[in-house]
């Protein structure tokens, strides 16, 4: 609540003159399941038509029991490599795919906000302590504040494809559920929401 007539006055022109408001929006695309004991080869296509995506992001999880998981849990599931094609070409980023000793650097970017900040995340815990989340990073720019640097996937039938290969150890199902990040921005103008774009 805005006290002060000045401060109101300011808000009240911003708003009136024409606002914008970036953000990510992040989308569950679709959920795939696979045997650890068989499947080697897990095929992924992502179609989300976007301006800029960001970043795919892939959780995968064990069967549980209704009411008894742990929402943090995420398992690393003996991924060994991951080859990117976007609109029917080989991603020039990950052009020889992304192997398993790189996976940890491609969610340091998304995860580690300030650099070599890592004691609630580090490449033990992403391994090993069922923090894992496999993170396509498709942005042409590093920095994280960059507003519109994703990937543009529109009119395409192809969109992204993933192709991931893992080693066929321990038994049981796991659910890979598959997330898109996109930046978005609507528009205020006349106080009213005028537009959204993504």
């Amino acid at each position: 609540m805005i006290r002060s007539k000045t401060l109101a006055y300011e808000a009240r022109s911003v708003y009136s003159s024409g606002k914008e408001f970036a953000y990510d929006h992040v989308l569950h695309d679709k959920e795939v399941s696979f045997k650890k004991d068989t499947d080697t080869r897990i095929n992924v296509k992502v179609n989300a038509q976007r301006r800029s995506l960001k970043t795919i992001l892939l959780l995968f999880i064990e069967p549980y029991v209704w009411g008894a998981r742990d929402s943090e849990k995420f398992i690393f599931p003996d991924l060994t490599k991951v080859s990117v094609t976007v609109n029917g070409a080989p991603n020039m980023l990950y052009n020889n795919g992304i192997e398993d000793k790189d996976m940890w650097e491609e969610a340091r970017s998304l995860f580690v906000k300030e650099k070599n900040k890592t004691e609630h995340m580090n490449m033990t815990k992403f391994y090993t302590d069922d923090k894992f989340g496999l993170v396509i990073d498709m942005r042409s720019m590093a920095d994280q504040s960059m507003h519109g640097s994703g990937t543009r996937i529109l009119n395409s039938t192809d969109g992204i494809q993933l192709e991931i290969e893992r080693k066929a150890e321990g038994s049981g199902n796991v659910k890979c559920h598959v997330f898109v990040i996109s930046d978005y921005q609507f528009n205020i103008m006349d106080r009213q929401l005028e537009s959204l774009e993504y």
